[in-house]
């Protein structure tokens, strides 16, 4: 359980991370998508997301989500 827990927030502080933007690591994942994922589950940006504010938005939501998991997870 504990290294589920520690696992969650490490996950959840590098989405975060992602969602602030910080050292331009935002930039580097929409790079890193539009490069990965096949034609089929692209859109017409070339990357699973509309826009880069929506996909900072989404990685914001799921590192909140880990971090409350995480720490729920250490707590008990």
């Amino acid at each position: 359980m504990l290294l589920r827990g520690v696992l969650a927030l490490i996950a959840g502080g590098a989405f975060i991370v992602v969602a602030c933007g910080w050292r331009g690591v935002d930039i580097w994942v929409w790079d890193w998508s539009d490069a990965t994922f096949s034609e089929r589950n692209r859109t017409r940006w070339g990357t699973p997301w509309k826009n880069l504010e929506r996909m900072r938005l989404q990685f914001g939501f799921m590192g909140v989500v880990l971090v409350i998991l995480g720490l729920a997870t250490l707590t008990h």
